[in-house]
């Protein structure tokens, strides 16, 4: 059987290889259009946002934004006190957020292995300014449905939080509350100023594996799109690839918002697969997370479609009339002011270095 799967992969990277050197133009295109898309949305969107929340993590101020939240996440959510800030940056910072930050408390042996497999389940939100902006305003013509996809993603994750709280709330560990396992030994917090150092070298690393992944899985996309004729089934087909791509494609069909609800909790196979790279080395289980991401996508399609049949004269207004555009975060320049301050408590920190040397 194994031999079978690897003869068949070899013969899968064959027929790839002779189709790059007969339609090397159109993967091109693709991987241009990767590039284009790293360039003006992903890297503007996320990098000041991976670096803000690195830092946050390696120097531990995450449990002084956690103390407020404190209650929820114990009652509710049945976390250790400190993860409540975690939980916010991973469904307001975008997609790999969650990802990003459960990789790095798991490498300090800040939470124990199950938290981190039940948090991976929810942890996993497309941003704001991505569903408002880009996908609301820019694909769909009207932000008022960027709102309201958003809401739904939110209104699930929270739920799914909630529930699988209560599943761990029944579980024989005692220890689920706490902190730190006793078999752990946590890794110390740095300094800020190793913290601002190492959590920009994290977030280039993570955003060079991120675009890496975007790139090819917009040249398959490419390819595809040359294949498959355009209408519901391409679009479903693309859109699981890739989210943006689903998207754009979503918003010339009727009832396109649904599409796109089911496309942004879903994440793409892409965005799934930046996931996977980010966690490579947490010996977590995929198996529950792509599960949870089909019912997901289920449920925010089940309720898009709903609320647009019980609203019918929302679909004049949730109408495609703008061309897609690439879009920024425009919460960078708050972001921006965030690491300016950082950097300067880096230099602070220096100086009293130097002094004391």
């Amino acid at each position: 059987m194994k031999r079978t799967s690897h003869l068949l992969a070899a013969l899968f990277c064959g027929v790839c290889a002779i189709f790059l050197i007969l339609d090397g133009k159109q993967v091109a295109n693709g991987v241009v259009s990767g590039i284009r898309l790293c360039l003006e949305t992903v890297i503007p969107a996320l990098f000041c946002f991976m670096v803000l929340t690195g830092f946050l993590l390696q120097s531990g101020l995450y449990r002084l934004l956690s103390i407020p939240l404190a209650p929820i996440s114990k009652h509710l959510l049945f976390l250790p006190p400190s993860l409540g800030s975690v939980v916010v940056l991973s469904l307001i910072g975008g997609f790999p957020m969650g990802a990003k930050s459960i990789a790095e408390l798991l490498d300090q042996n800040r939470i124990d292995h199950d938290t981190a497999q039940r948090m991976l389940l929810y942890c996993f939100c497309a941003g704001p300014s991505f569903i408002i902006t880009a996908v609301g305003a820019g694909m769909f013509g009207n932000a008022k449905l960027g709102v309201l996809l958003y809401l739904i993603q939110l209104f699930l994750s929270l739920i799914f939080a909630v529930i699988l709280g209560l599943f761990a709330r029944f579980s024989p560990r005692q220890n689920v509350l706490a902190d730190l396992s006793p078999a752990q030994c946590p890794a110390p917090f740095l300094p800020m100023s190793q913290a601002f150092v190492v959590s920009v070298g994290q977030a280039v690393s993570s955003l060079a594996q991120m675009c890496g992944f975007i790139i090819l899985f917009r040249a398959v996309s490419e390819i595809l799109s040359g294949v498959l004729q355009s209408g519901a089934f391409s679009c479903a087909i693309l859109g699981a690839l890739e989210v943006t791509n689903g998207c754009m494609l979503a918003s010339q069909l009727p009832f396109g918002a649904v599409y796109a609800s089911c496309f942004l909790s879903f994440g793409g196979l892409s965005v799934i697969a930046q996931a996977a790279g980010i966690l490579k080395n947490s010996k977590l289980s995929f198996k529950p997370f792509l599960l949870v991401r089909c019912l997901h996508a289920v449920c925010s399609g089940s309720i898009t479609f709903f609320y647009l049949k019980a609203f019918p004269h929302t679909m004049e207004v949730f109408s495609s009339t703008a061309h897609p555009i690439p879009v920024s975060n425009p919460n960078t320049p708050i972001l921006s002011i965030c690491l300016l301050m950082m950097s300067g408590l880096f230099m602070l920190e220096l100086s009293s270095v130097c002094r004391r040397l």
